[in-house]
């Protein structure tokens, strides 16, 4: 029999909230060189925030009865998993990458370069860096700048180092942060991330990507990728280094695309920009989007880019598929959640130019992402577009399986390779269409097929201003 969520909230409310939180912490602990399911621990810390302490008489947890809540969150509602898993395999993986996957994403010091040169260092029509420092009282450079200085110290080898890291963001570490910038930023940072027990219940209901139906909310991305700290026993917590990798990937982003209306039209523009650096980095020919509104009949649909001598074409979309579509991927939700996306960079603007511009060759389509999605080979969402639109049947000029979707990381990752002279672009795409031909060799995320040629360091010259920046040296 299905527990139901009320069953579930009535043994929270017997217990405050304090004592939920330290078992949580005790058993992040007690697992830490372990893989665990870490997404089951997050469920019972958002909603010992939002249900603990509920009853007049409060029990005390203990070790039996906090096991008993873990379990009932781990097991609860499989069931919705199971029946995607039943008629499509592939969504109920999405389910999983959407609860689990996500906390998997790393942290390397280009990161935080590729994040100064999109939102400062490009200059647009937008001052992208002004509407972040009205709202948060930290300019783009600072605020990265602090990021870093954290991702260094919870990453410290405690043996080695003068500093040492157990969980928190000791005073110490926070005096010399503030000497490294000034304690007016670090206060704002914190001001921005930290979780109290006064704001927790305000920032919960405020997430952008929380799912109302309760009975699917321990399937959501956690609210915890938002706020990584927590004043807990008096300290500042980092509730986990998952939850920060992701805040110092994608913070930025969430917050101006949730705060800021015009955020999203300009970024669209500099995320264009960033990946032609790629291109000029490697030194292929190229017709931009405006080259190629020349080149083709007046009206014609177009792409960002081709590459002239490989028949390789790019679309850039910042996209990311919706909340409740994440985790509950049915055919109308998924259509609906890209459509006027990714289905319409392969249907209405690839297939029409390769139709054009080179119908008798075999063509190859990228779309770029910012943010990583689940499905990295187009095949299966092809499937879910192919009886909506017109010209799917000329799906012969760019073959579904010659189109990859990936995010903006995984690109500085193959420009990388190239300029390596490990391979080319095309092999890399050929490299990929084997892999996926074999259900043994498929990936559903493509930087799993760059893993052969052991990438090591990056030295990409369009980060090279933006990491010498960084540099704690330097400021």
């Amino acid at each position: 029999m299905e527990i139901p969520f009320t069953y579930i909230r009535n043994k929270i409310r017997k217990y405050s909230t304090e004592d939920l939180l330290r078992y949580c912490y005790s058993y992040i602990e007690t697992k830490k060189d372990q893989v665990f399911p870490i997404w089951t621990i997050f469920t019972l810390m958002k909603w010992s925030y939002q249900h603990g302490g509920y009853n007049t008489n409060l029990k005390k947890l203990d070790q039996e009865n906090f096991s008993i809540l873990y379990n009932l969150i781990y097991d609860f509602n499989n069931n919705h998993i199971t029946n995607f898993l039943k008629l499509k395999i592939d969504r109920g993986f999405h389910i999983l990458y959407s609860q689990q996957f996500y906390l998997q994403k790393t942290v390397y010091k280009e990161v935080f370069a590729t994040q100064l040169k999109i939102y400062d260092s490009i200059n647009g029509k937008y001052d992208i860096n002004k509407s972040f420092e009205e709202k948060t009282g930290l300019t783009i450079y600072d605020f990265i700048f602090i990021q870093q200085i954290v991702w260094l110290f919870t990453n410290v080898n405690n043996s080695t180092s003068s500093f040492k890291y157990f969980g928190y963001l000791s005073q110490d570490f926070i005096n010399v942060a503030s000497e490294m910038t000034s304690i007016e930023k670090v206060e704002n940072f914190l001001k921005l991330s930290v979780l109290n027990h006064e704001n927790a219940k305000e920032r919960i209901q405020n997430f952008k990507r929380s799912i109302n139906r309760t009975d699917l909310q321990s399937l959501e991305t956690t609210f915890f990728t938002i706020y990584p700290f927590q004043v807990f026993d008096n300290q500042i917590k980092v509730i986990h280094k998952s939850v920060y990798n992701h805040f110092v990937n994608y913070y930025i982003y969430d917050f101006l695309k949730s705060s800021d209306e015009k955020f999203t039209t300009e970024f669209g523009y500099r995320f264009e920009k960033y990946i032609e650096f790629g291109l000029k980095e490697i030194s292929v020919k190229y017709h931009d989007e405006n080259k190629l509104k020349k080149i083709l009949p007046k009206n014609s649909n177009v792409v960002d880019f081709c590459l002239s001598d490989s028949n390789i074409y790019i679309e850039c979309k910042a996209i990311e598929i919706q909340a409740y579509t994440s985790i509950n991927p049915t055919d109308e939700l998924l259509y609906n959640s890209l459509k006027d996306s990714i289905l319409k960079a392969y249907f209405t603007q690839m297939i029409n130019v390769t139709k054009t511009l080179t119908p008798n060759e075999e063509n190859w389509g990228i779309i770029l992402t910012y943010k990583e999605l689940f499905w990295s080979n187009f095949t299966n969402l092809f499937e879910l577009g192919k009886d909506k639109f017109q010209n799917s049947i000329d799906s012969k000029y760019l073959p579904p399986e010659n189109v990859f979707i990936l995010d903006i990381y995984t690109w500085d990752k193959i420009i990388q390779i190239i300029k390596d002279k490990k391979a080319t672009l095309i092999e890399i795409l050929q490299l990929a269409k084997s892999n996926n031909s074999n259900p043994q060799t498929s990936k559903q995320l493509f930087h799993m097929h760059l893993d052969i040629y052991n990438l090591e360091k990056f030295s990409l010259s369009y980060l090279d201003f933006e990491i010498e920046q960084l540099k704690i040296g330097n400021k």
